[in-house]
């Protein structure tokens, strides 16, 4: 799928969901300024906003894969899974106390973490091959925030999947629990 948005404004989006993280203060979603942006600038944006991030000194240490089921799929008007990124300062211990405040919108979801042993690359990854590569799945809680508004304040348009991906499929941190299978 081809971009439509240009790099300076995918940097200026990405910019934006930054400032949101910090501030902890909801943003329109990006659709509401490029209705007709494509999934591909989505990621894009996600790149981009990554790159701020380590560009800051954080630090890439894993991902984040939404929308495998295909109820949640249909619900987003979407046929695969989406992904994010997770920085070192996303991963909280078992047991540590968060403050909402510092998050936009946070919510909490039941996971599975993979902890990959193996690195893995390019784009013919199996199930097989992630199944090799794993060192132990533990219990997880997945941190998710919408930096974006779900439901948009005056017009009262929810978010597509774009905005979610742009939003780094809206993940905020992960708790990784103390059992390893």
């Amino acid at each position: 799928m081809n971009r439509t948005l240009s790099d300076s404004q995918v940097e200026h989006e990405a910019k934006r969901h930054e400032d949101a993280r910090k501030s902890a203060r909801q943003i329109d979603p990006v659709t509401v300024e490029h209705p007709n942006m494509t999934i591909a600038d989505a990621y894009a944006i996600q790149k981009a906003w990554l790159a701020l991030e380590v560009a800051e000194g954080a630090d890439l240490r894993g991902h984040k894969i939404g929308l495998t089921s295909r109820a949640m799929q249909m619900s987003m008007n979407i046929d695969e899974p989406d992904f994010g990124y997770l920085l070192d300062y996303m991963f909280h211990e078992s047991g540590c106390q968060l403050v909402a405040s510092s998050y936009c919108d946070p919510k909490i979801e039941v996971e599975l973490a993979f902890v990959i042993g193996d690195h893995l690359t390019g784009e013919n990854v199996t199930a097989d091959d992630v199944l090799r590569a794993t060192e132990a799945v533990v219990p997880a809680i997945e941190l998710i925030d919408a930096r974006s508004y779900r439901r948009h304040p005056v017009t009262g348009a929810t978010r597509s999947v774009r905005d979610t991906i742009s939003d780094n499929a809206a993940d905020a941190g992960v708790i990784l629990g103390d059992v390893r299978v």
